[in-house]
């Protein structure tokens, strides 16, 4: 069987099942993406070492196959081909949060692309289906986002398979400038599309500081993991990099220049978030998580930040629930609605690791079939299901 993964990043579900299926009898696997050299520096490397070979996309591979290689199935996370590049194909989407409303509306050009490719989703179809993390989001994906059920599967998240499984902090030392293994780690992971991180609580770079000095008054650290860096403004960017010189216990990385979290995932002991989707995989390690309630009001108007082909571009939203899929609510972990609850929350958390365990357990077993260590072989079922009928 051979299989090409054509990643907008190659990180998260994408690497997790390369690195599994690389384990399996009779499969040859190549994958396609930008950036390539950025990737290979990565610790992710090391930790879960990729084999296979990684071809650097031009333009040219966005239209058609790999030169030389003719995959019996193409798997994808948000980005489709211009041509179908094999007679099979399925889609791991990027992530499963709380933003939406991911509706027809919002995916007519995912849609558009899978037709000029695949052939249409929204009628039942051999030769393409849509990975789902479990029920909700299967009812979603079929009610919502217009795929038919024949088309929608529930297979899990790969990269939870291992997540689940702590690394040895002592292994994860050489890929941080500070100290991991005696002192404890906080990740903050903000989704973009809400601005500023703290701005619906006040100053942003007020609450900064004070979350690094009261991290620093309790003897940790700070990832500071951003979406890509040309999302956000000079100014903003060049404030973060000052807080990065100015505090030796924070490091800062963006998407574009550092791709993959799972190590930061993994050495991190609480992950704060204004619910961004690597909430879903964070709960797979047990560890807290605390949901920053990313508006002042759910009834109040904001400007949701967007990006385009034409760029970031802002639109106001009369309601936040009209953005949501189900309630923020309903998570795997705490939840602040104010800078003072979220420090509170984060000194309840360093101290009682065990404190959100039962609740994110509840989580993923009502949304992402319990994270049971299963993903990557169910995946891989469907993978053989789909090749075997050519």
């Amino acid at each position: 069987m051979k299989i090409l993964i054509f990643a907008t990043t190659f990180g998260a579900d994408l690497l997790s099942f390369t690195h599994y299926a690389e384990q399996q009898e009779g499969v040859e696997i190549k994958i396609s993406l930008t950036n390539s050299d950025l990737f290979k520096k990565e610790g992710i490397n090391e930790i879960l070492p990729i084999n296979s070979e990684l071809v650097e996309r031009d333009w040219k591979q966005n239209l058609g196959k790999i030169n030389g290689f003719n995959p019996d199935i193409t798997i994808m996370d948000n980005k489709i081909p211009l041509r179908k590049t094999s007679p099979k194909a399925l889609i791991l989407w990027h992530g499963y949060g709380w933003k939406g409303p991911n509706d027809e509306e919002e995916f007519k050009w995912l849609h558009r692309n899978v037709q000029l490719s695949w052939g249409d989703m929204k009628t039942p179809n051999p030769d393409i289906k849509w990975q789902c993390f479990g029920p909700i989001d299967f009812e979603h994906r079929s009610t919502i986002s217009g795929f038919h059920t024949e088309n929608c599967v529930q297979l899990g998240s790969a990269s939870q398979d291992y997540l689940r499984n702590p690394i040895d902090k002592e292994r994860l030392q050489k890929y941080y400038p500070f100290d991991v293994v005696n002192k404890k780690t906080v990740l903050l992971a903000p989704t973009w599309h809400y601005g500023e991180v703290f701005a619906h609580w006040g100053n942003d770079e007020e609450i900064f500081n004070r979350l690094i000095n009261f991290l620093e008054e309790h003897n940790a650290n700070l990832i500071l993991r951003l979406h890509d860096s040309f999302r956000f403004e000079k100014k903003y960017l060049k404030f973060l990099d000052e807080l990065q010189e100015k505090h030796p216990n924070i490091l800062l990385k963006f998407k574009d220049q550092n791709p993959d979290n799972f190590l930061d995932m993994q050495v991190s002991d609480v992950l704060v978030t204004n619910f961004s989707s690597i909430a879903n995989l964070y709960y797979a390690t047990g560890r807290p998580t605390i949901h920053i309630y990313p508006v002042k009001s759910e009834d109040e108007a904001f400007m949701q930040r967007r990006h385009t082909i034409f760029g970031s571009v802002t639109k106001k939203i009369e309601s936040v629930k009209f953005i949501w899929k189900y309630s923020p609510e309903e998570n795997g972990g705490l939840l602040s609605r104010s800078a003072d609850e979220m420090m509170e929350q984060i000194s309840f958390a360093l101290k009682n690791p065990e404190c959100c365990k039962e609740q994110a357990q509840s989580y993923l077993d009502k949304h992402m079939l319990g994270a049971d260590g299963k993903n990557c072989e169910r995946i891989f079922s469907e993978v053989s299901k789909l090749v075997k009928k050519l």
